[in-house]
């Protein structure tokens, strides 16, 4: 027996070392799950908390400013209402006071414009500057309102001390037919609000800001991102405000402007629209969570250093035994004794272990004497079987052979070489797609006949081998089928040779009374030249049609050639049904057939019409008088389907799966031989096609034979050497 060598087993693969892997992992995982369970919840929780602050914050401040200017729009629609033919009127004075008093009473209005409906300034009033009339705008700037609201507000702009504006307009309607008859426009101040959003203060470094509807920044806690128009439509919560979407409880997580990371929300003002934005930088927010992480580590730390101590003088005590008897395998290994036992030192699980490897050695020393002896016998029948055995590598290369292997192609050239190069001469390939194959082979200068069928093998063996192929000489039973189908064929010419004489007796008949009308005549001198000729031209096309007959039976009858060739079926079909015409007509059989040209198919045309000769003499034989056989072919996407149907007696289910079957036949004795469709169904096979049966008693028979189509130039016909 080889000698097993083990070398040096890594520490952390011997069990001591995973008995403190175990130890270690079972005292650590489950605290660091546990910890890390709370931590997550803790953090989920602060972080609910916080975002929930954050949003309240940002709704409140959202509604104050909703508020804000729903205020200033009330208060602008109620001085219109109740002041509109004044404001309208021709009293310029009067107009100004009113506009005045409106300044005075809404600090944060710094310059209000009254206007006729076609947006014609009529009077402005500022607060902080002196309005001469050459400086009035002729016009208001056009702003459209809609259905949901009264008032119109426009886009916010900065004036020269930083201040943001914006205009708010609305509608002066006539009291008693609410049409509108003028604008009332209001220049607004937001430092109020600007004010409000500076003193809001979100933690220690958190920040809140005001966007308009396009994302123009407003307002800011650090109000010099205000003056320095800092972009923050880049922001991903300014970003989805700006796309439509809906604000949620649920903050997002991204990097700031100041490439800080933040935790932001934002709540929509609603009219106008605009948006409120808190940011918080989520290492301020989650600073507790830090800490209980930080006291986390330090727990499972100690825990861990606790149980590596318990551990390892565990594993000492509990690996001792078993390494005593991994020493006395590894002697049994060295020395092969499987007759030698290891003693057993304790009575636990590890001594009752140690008494159950020495019944398993008795068992292996035992087994091994009978594999020795099966391994002798296997050998015997694997020589015996009468078959050719060899095993290939994944690249066809021989490894392994059996006598009766090396006795046909030699025994001191076969290690290593490819598979093609031994069996089957330079450029075959041993593993064709096609199992099964038969091919022809001089083997020890005899040609034979050999079955080649290989099957793939699991990776996992010993050899590696790949593939089992095995060669059956079936040289006897190829030479039988011959023998049967030249047989068959020679029956079929004897059935045609009856039905061919009589299809010549016909211008036999014809050539005969001409010519006793010739000779006749010739005595007589009473023919001219050109009647002489014309009747030898009747005579000479008798002869023709005469030869014609008998081309085509012997055409039939001749030996076909070896190897395989471009078969047109409609040609082929069309001219074995020729030689069936007089048996029909003795029948009173019609034959109906469609058979166009051009259906090509790999195989042997000698050998197909002896397939259609079967078939159509069955079906000759089953059908009435005054029946009709159909005959057809034609394409069928890449294959070639050829039907023959009679309306003879049919066959009955309990003999249709016989049919096949050799020597089995319906027709009385003396009448067939049983041959016919087992020859045929042989022949399909080989050309790659099925033929299939269907037959209804009392309703006649359909045979269906399917071939694979081929195309002129197509070289894939199979070899003279590989037809059997």
């Amino acid at each position: 027996m080889e000698s097993l060598k083990v070398g040096p087993v890594p520490w952390w693969m011997r069990i001591k070392g995973r008995v403190l892997v175990f130890g270690i992992a079972m005292s650590i995982v489950p605290s660091l799950f546990l910890g890390l369970a709370s931590f997550k919840a803790a953090r989920l929780h602060l972080e609910g908390t916080i975002q929930q602050q954050n949003l309240e914050r940002a709704n409140a401040l959202a509604a104050e400013i909703r508020e804000f200017v729903q205020n200033m729009a009330d208060s602008l629609t109620h001085v219109a209402s109740t002041n509109a033919s004044v404001l309208l009127g021709q009293d310029q004075v009067a107009r100004n006071s009113i506009l005045g008093t409106l300044l005075r009473e809404e600090p944060y209005l710094e310059k209000v414009t009254a206007a006729d409906r076609n947006w014609r300034v009529l009077s402005q009033v500022a607060r902080r500057e002196v309005i001469l009339p050459h400086s009035v705008p002729a016009k208001l700037e056009k702003v459209e309102f809609t259905d949901e609201r009264s008032f119109a507000i426009s886009n916010v702009f900065f004036t020269g001390d930083g201040r943001p504006e914006f205009y708010l307009t609305v509608p002066i309607q006539d009291p008693y037919t609410r049409q509108v008859i003028g604008y009332l426009q209001a220049e607004t101040d937001l430092k109020g609000m600007v004010t409000r959003v500076a003193n809001l203060r979100i933690g220690q470094a958190g920040y809140v800001y005001l966007t308009d509807e396009k994302g123009n920044l407003i307002s800011h806690t650090d109000f010099s991102y205000v003056l320095r128009q800092e972009n923050v439509r880049q922001n991903p919560s300014v970003r989805g405000f700006l796309s439509g979407e809906s604000p949620s409880h649920r903050g997002r997580e991204y990097d700031n402007s100041d490439g800080v990371r933040v935790i932001g929300l934002f709540a929509p003002v609603g009219n106008p629209d605009w948006a409120v934005f808190i940011e918080q930088p989520i290492r301020e927010a989650y600073q507790p969570i830090s800490q209980f992480a930080f006291k986390l580590v330090g727990i499972v730390l100690f825990t861990g250093i606790l149980v590596t101590l318990v551990s390892v003088v565990f594993g000492l005590k509990l690996t001792r035994p078993i390494e005593n008897m991994e020493g006395e395998v590894r002697r049994i290994i060295s020395t092969g004794d499987l007759e030698s036992t290891v003693v057993q030192q304790t009575q636990d699980e590890i001594g009752r272990l140690v008494q159950s490897f020495n019944q398993l050695l008795h068992l292996l020393d035992q087994n091994s004497k009978k594999l020795k002896a099966e391994k002798e016998l296997l050998t015997t029948v694997v020589n015996g079987i009468g078959a050719g055995m060899a095993l290939l590598d994944a690249e066809k290369r021989i490894i392994w052979w059996n006598s009766i292997f090396a006795d046909w192609f030699g025994s001191d050239r076969l290690q290593n070489l490819p598979c093609e190069r031994v069996v089957a001469g330079e450029g075959m390939d041993c593993l064709l797609p096609e199992n099964d194959r038969v091919v022809s082979l001089e083997v020890n200068g005899v040609h034979r006949f050999i079955r080649q069928m290989f099957y793939g093998l699991a990776p996992e063996n010993q050899e590696n081998a790949a593939y089992l192929l095995l060669l059956e000489d079936v040289t006897q039973r190829v030479e039988m089928e011959a023998r049967m189908i030249e047989t068959d064929k020679m029956a079929a010419v004897g059935l045609l040779a009856s039905g061919v004489a009589h299809e010549i007796n016909n211008p036999l008949a014809v050539i005969s009374a001409y010519s006793e009308e010739l000779i006749d005549r010739l005595s007589e001198k009473s023919l001219t030249p050109v009647e002489v000729r014309e009747v030898l031209n009747v005579i000479y096309g008798q002869v023709l049609r005469c030869k014609q007959i008998t081309d085509q039976l012997l055409h039939f009858a001749r030996r076909g050639k070896q190897g395989w060739d471009l078969v047109d079926i409609g040609l082929a079909t069309a001219r074995t049904l020729a030689l069936l015409k007089h048996r029909a007509r003795q029948k009173r059989v019609g034959l109906e057939s469609t058979l166009p040209e051009g259906l090509l198919v790999l195989g042997n045309e000698n050998e197909w019409q002896q397939v259609i000769l079967n078939v159509m003499t069955n079906a000759l034989d089953a059908s009435p008088e005054g029946g009709v056989i159909k005959v057809r072919a034609w394409r069928e996407g890449i294959s070639i389907q050829v039907e023959v149907e009679d309306q003879g007696e049919g066959i009955p289910p309990s003999q249709v799966k016989k049919v096949f079957d050799p020597f089995f036949t319906t027709k009385p004795v003396g009448q067939g031989t049983g041959l016919g469709l087992f020859v045929s169904y042989g022949i399909v096979q080989k050309m790659k096609g099925e033929l299939n049966l269907d037959s209804v008693e009392g309703q006649g028979t359909k045979v269906r034979i399917t071939l694979p189509s081929q195309e002129e130039g197509d070289d894939e016909a199979p070899t003279k050497g590989s037809d059997c």
